[in-house]
This record gives C-alpha cells, sequence and structure tokens, in this order.
C-alpha cells in the first residue's frame, strides 16, 4: 500500500481528525477514536501493533493513548484521548494489545473496557492502580513564580 493510500484510509477511520506523514512516520489524530474500527480495519491497513504509550493528562484527568503500528518501512502513531480515564480494549481482537494495556492500567488507572484480564502486570504488591498518575502530572505542573525579593 502506497503512503497516500494508507494516509486517505487511516483518515476514513471513524473519530481521525487529522493524519500528518512526516520524517518520523505517520500519525493519525484521533481524539474519539474508535477502537473497534481501528482493529477491523487493521488487516487491511498492514499495520501490526508495536506497543502502546499512556501519557497521563492531569493528576484526576484523562489520560492520552497513542498506538504505536509498523507498516513496513513506516511507523504509524494512532492518537487518542480517553473518556471517564476509560478506553475500549484492542486486547480481545488484538492479543499483543494485552500486556501494554494492563501496564497502563497498572500505572494510570485506565480502565480497557473489554479487556479478558486486567489483573496487575508489574505493580506491587501495596501500591495503588495508578501509582505514576499522580507524581507525573505534578512533574508537568509549572514551578510556582519565585518572589523577585
Amino acid at each position: 500500500m502506497t503512503n497516500p493510500d494508507l494516509l486517505a484510509r487511516l483518515a476514513d477511520l471513524p473519530g481521525v481528525e487529522r493524519v500528518a506523514d512526516g520524517a518520523a512516520g505517520i500519525r493519525a489524530d484521533a481524539p474519539f477514536l474508535d477502537v473497534d474500527a481501528l482493529a477491523d480495519a487493521l488487516p487491511a491497513l498492514g499495520l501490526r501493533l508495536g506497543t502502546i504509550t499512556g501519557i497521563p493528562l492531569g493528576p484526576d484527568g484523562e489520560t492520552a493513548i497513542i498506538y504505536h503500528f509498523v507498516a513496513h518501512d513506516r511507523i504509524v502513531d494512532v492518537a487518542t484521548v480517553t473518556r471517564n480515564n476509560a478506553i475500549a480494549s484492542l486486547a480481545p481482537r488484538l492479543r499483543p494489545a494485552s500486556w501494554a494495556e494492563r501496564e497502563i492500567h497498572d500505572l494510570f488507572d485506565v480502565n480497557f473496557l473489554g479487556h479478558p484480564n486486567l489483573a496487575p502486570l508489574m505493580r506491587p504488591e501495596g501500591y495503588a492502580t495508578g501509582m505514576m498518575r499522580a507524581p507525573m502530572c505534578a512533574a508537568r505542573r509549572p514551578a510556582p513564580p519565585s518572589n523577585p525579593e
């Protein structure tokens, strides 16, 4: 599949607002991504899952989810955002997504709806689900202005 064909097919996915082809690869911004439609389209798009990244957007807020795919010689990132800190799981239809979703659940308390087993993957006993949300979000807050006195 040529890049223009891939770009057009990505742009047609429900919830995709913008697709860009750059030096680092292809990025689709999909704030309202239909995860099931993405899973349905993967074989036709010739994409295979590399991994999934979660980035907390606030201590009590949503989480950016970025699906990283490989398409022959290109990297394709599909970026979306959770709603009520939940998103449909790719794991029931794309088994390699299971561990990445479990890791994001452990670290950032994202609920992957329909995931077959969100048991802790890497969270040490005694630590709460979402243990990384507060520290990461605190690090993103700007420092208060200093008093010049």
